[in-house]
This record gives C-alpha cells, structure tokens and sequence, in this order.
C-alpha cells in the first residue's frame, strides 16, 4: 500500500514539474509594432521632428501592493510624414506575478501642445461612455495598424510652460535614455527664457 502512494506522490511531482518547465519554456508574445501618424491640430498637417518616447514599466504583484517600477525606454522622432514607429516589443514575463505595461506615451515638440487621438476632444464631452468605447478602439489599433494623433500648436506662453512641466521622465530612467527629447526641452526653456 505504501508503495503504490509514493507512486501516486513521484506521479503528481513529475506532473507538476512538467508545467512548470512548460509554462517556462513556453514563447512569448510580443505586441506592437506600435504605429501613428501625428498631425497639427488646426492645419491637419503632417508634424515632423517630434519626439516620441515609450516608456515600459514591470508590475510585480505582491503583498500588500503590487510594485511598479522602470522598465525601459523606446525614443523616436516622427518623419517628414509625421509618422512614428514604436518597435515590437515582448510584454509578457515568465514571471507568473510580473507583467510588463505600456507603452506610456510622451510626445513633445517645443512650441506645441499635448496630444490626442484624433477625434477624443468633442467624444469626452459628450458622451463619457463613448469616449472610453472610442479610447480603446484607438488604443487597439495603434498597436496592430496604426492610429491618427492630434497634436494642437500651444497658444500662449503658459500652455507651453505648462506642457514643460510635464515632459520630463521619471527620475528613475536614465537620461542617456532620451537624449532627443533632453535637447527639445533645453531648446523650449531657451525659448521661454527660463534658466537650464
């Protein structure tokens, strides 16, 4: 009797090794590449020269609350086109509690304004549900065929100080990370006259 239940117990171990050297070695997927043109936001023009950075961060669930931190960092500039390509990227984890998220975008052009995907503006305000619906079918299709995004030209002095403000990275990416976007923000605060 003790013989046929250790090998129920050397049955249900080598069962559970298998998935876990499956669950391993299996591939993973990657998503992307991620596609966009951006247009200005009055003229609908091509806008080129504007850096494009993805950020990806790794969530770990754990106890009592899950960790987000860096990950890595994609940088691109848009073309004569306006368009911008974010390369493909692997987004799941062998890690069963880890996931990677993102892309988090910033686009940045001195002189403009935040972005939008085209037609949010008048979806958020007239219909909250429709806006989300709208969000998430651009959402989708930036990331398998490619989206139109807005990007306005910033009207006066304090929008442009105020987009400013928002541009910079976490502290925890490393600045040799983004270098184009380091030097459009120095060329922006020469602009406005504020100090580097």
């Amino acid at each position: 009797m003790a013989v046929r239940k250790s090998y129920w117990v050397g049955g249900l171990v080598v069962l559970f090794l298998a998935v876990v050297v499956a669950w391993l070695l299996r591939p993973l997927p990657a998503a992307g590449p991620w596609r966009a043109q951006l247009l200005d936001a009055d003229t609908r023009q091509p806008v080129e020269g504007v850096v494009v950075l993805a950020l990806w961060e790794k969530r770990t669930f754990a106890w009592p609350h899950p960790d987000r931190n860096y990950h890595d960092l994609d940088e691109v500039v848009s073309d004569q086109d306006g368009r911008f390509v974010i390369p493909t990227r692997v987004v799941a984890s062998r890690h069963p509690f880890e996931v990677t998220l993102g892309p988090r975008l910033t686009i940045f052009k001195p002189g403009y304004g935040r972005w939008h995907f085209e037609g949010m503006p008048a979806l958020w305000v007239a219909d909250r549900d429709a806006a989300i619906k709208q969000s998430e079918v651009n959402r989708e299709r930036f990331a398998h065929g490619g989206v139109v995004m807005m990007i306005p030209r910033a009207k006066t002095r304090q929008e442009r100080k105020e987009v400013l403000d928002r541009v910079m990275p976490e502290p925890a990416v490393p600045p040799e990370k983004y270098p184009r976007l380091l030097a459009a923000y120095n060329q922006e605060r020469v602009s406005l006259g504020l100090p580097r």
